[in-house]
């Protein structure tokens, strides 16, 4: 049985308190000012204690609390153009908490999107937006800022250092394209560095009204977001899954120096972490089958395609296909994301251009299925966003993203790089292409009670909708005007779909019946929002591939 990594971080004992201390509520409250007294609205107030953060938003007023268990706390408070400020409390002490923020244009502290809102849109910004906002978000190439190209280009193989191969790079992956990377790193080099308008270190800030930021809704401001410090070091969790007959939240940890499944006690707050005996397996994307298990997928793996984790006994399993193997390295040969059938069986999207595959979890089989290729890339999509002058088009690359099954049996999935939605009827092999206007790329995908069929318009801003009755597509605009949807779920208890918009660092709820957006801002930036998860209560839960955190949202309006 492989290693399992245990860590019982308890909550209490982090804060020096007792058990029966704990079990008390405490509330910190106080109001959030500018330097002349005016109070700020939306400001994140966060309470951190341990390997534990509780996040409220201040209110019209200015006003906020925070309930917690009794304790002391590193509390701060944070505001669009306003400057940061900390200080302790400790919930014995009487009095309130008041913060007073003094205004202030941080370029460092400017989400994602509102990033790419100072940008100009051509040739060398999106090659930029495709292979800079996939893993990671804009904002997290502020830390180079003031680079000059060949200092990104330096940089850049190294920069996972050694969590993920850059597969960008030449030096790493020797089927990347040299042309790419040098035109990358020299538009790096113009838009972050040490001459770029904005951004570089030395520059006058951009004036307010450049920036295109989104202010938070009322009902954002009711909410309750809760984050929780995974222990091991730089484990790149990528994407949440929830049980919630047993109260489990489970995720894979898709750095190579983690190459492990986490589990989180959500009744207890505590943590355990399974090595996956294969290593350097890119761990990933996973769902609790009918019987418990939770099943991700690894597809970094070689042979091993999938790993699966009994809840009980903590057993560890690899499934392995040989027949699907990676004849180079570095590549992925594995699967991508995971759905489960009507039968409990299992739905694998990614592994093989042109293919989708089955896993019978009875019999431990693997199925390949096959759809139909596009013959060309659409004009629009970021496959060709990043050809150079006088390039010969790139040969087909239709490796689907996500995938999900209707009630019917039908198969859904998205091919990121073209931009386009695909069916697949498994008993028949009849494929259907849809191909939305102004769709660069795809990601996530859900299917719904009446089998409507969402999906995320990623680097087109938009979250949309297929009709099921009419084959019409709707497209939605988030309040972020530069978000990136990046994964998509349909909550069956409340009928919301939930998007995580990765550049713009919100957790977003759309309402099908009204057509409104809700977007809640995360506490920690450039978080690297990737697929979530709904629990029993409502609440969604989600991962931070670079913050290093799992989290929950609890919106706090009756919905839960």
């Amino acid at each position: 049985m492989p290693k399992i990594r245990v860590a019982l971080w308890v909550f209490v004992a982090v804060m020096g308190v007792s058990t029966a201390l704990a079990a008390s509520d405490a509330v910190i409250r106080g109001v959030v000012t500018d330097n002349a007294g005016k109070p700020i609205r939306g400001a994140l107030v966060k309470a951190t204690a341990g390997y534990k953060s509780v996040t409220r938003y201040s209110q019209k007023d200015g006003r906020y609390e925070i309930t917690l268990p009794n304790g002391k706390y590193v509390v701060s408070a944070e505001a669009y153009l306003f400057e940061s400020r900390r200080q302790t409390k400790d919930t014995a002490q009487e009095g309130e908490t008041n913060f007073s923020l003094s205004p202030r244009v941080d370029v460092n502290l400017l989400t994602g999107s509102e990033l790419e809102s100072l940008l100009p849109d051509n040739v060398e910004t999106r090659r930029i937006r495709v292979e800079c906002s996939s893993c990671h978000n804009l904002q997290r190439l502020m830390l180079k800022r003031g680079s000059t190209a060949k200092a990104w280009q330096d940089f850049l193989p190294t920069m996972t250092r050694g969590r993920y191969p850059v597969m960008v790079a030449p030096k790493v992956n020797p089927n990347a394209s040299e042309a790419n990377f040098v035109a990358l790193t020299e538009a790096l080099g113009k838009y972050f560095g040490p001459d770029a308008p904005y951004l570089a270190p030395d520059a006058d800030p951009p004036a307010p009204q450049l920036i295109k930021h989104t202010e938070l809704s009322d009902a954002a401001l009711r909410a309750t977001i809760r984050e929780y410090e995974i222990p091991t070091p730089m484990p790149m969790p990528h994407s949440m899954s929830v049980d919630p007959v047993r109260g489990i939240a489970w995720w894979g940890e898709e750095s190579w120096l983690a190459n492990q499944i986490g589990r989180f006690n959500i009744a207890t707050e505590t943590f355990e972490e399974y090595l996956v005996p294969t290593p350097n397996s890119s761990v990933h994307t996973g769902i609790v089958a009918k019987d418990g298990r939770y099943f991700v997928t690894l597809p970094s793996g070689g042979d091993a395609k999938l790993a699966s984790v009994d809840p009980a006994t903590g057993k560890v399993t690899e499934y392995k296909w040989p027949e699907k193997t990676c004849p180079r390295l570095p590549c992925r040969s594995g699967p991508h994301t995971i759905a489960l059938s009507r039968e409990g069986n299992l739905w694998l999207s990614g592994g093989k251009s042109g293919e989708v595959w089955s896993f019978d979890v009875k019999t431990e089989q693997f199925a390949a299925h096959k759809f139909t290729l596009p013959q060309e890339y659409p004009k629009d999509s970021i496959a060709l966003w990043t050809m150079g002058s006088g390039e010969s088009m790139p040969p087909i690359d239709a490796n689907s993203y996500d995938i999900k099954e209707d009630s019917k049996g039908k198969l859904w999935f998205t091919i990121f790089r073209m931009g386009i939605l695909m069916s697949l009827d498994p008993s028949t092999g009849e494929t259907k292409r849809y191909q939305p206007p102004a769709t660069p790329s795809m990601k996530g995908v859900a299917v719904d009670a009446q089998d409507n069929v969402w999906f995320t318009n990623y680097n087109g801003h938009k979250l949309g909708r297929l009709d099921a009755k009419t084959g019409a597509i709707k497209q939605y605009q988030p309040p972020t005007q530069y978000s990136t949807p990046y994964g998509v779920l349909w909550d069956e208890r409340t009928g919301y779909v939930w998007v995580s918009d990765l550049n713009g660092n919100n957790i977003t709820r759309f309402d099908p019946r009204t057509e409104q957006f809700v977007e809640y801002l995360i506490p920690t930036h450039g978080a690297g929002l990737k697929f979530m998860a709904v629990d029993g209560k409502g609440r969604l839960w989600f991962t931070e591939v670079v913050g290093g955190k799992i989290g929950v949202v609890d919106p706090g309006d009756g919905s839960n």
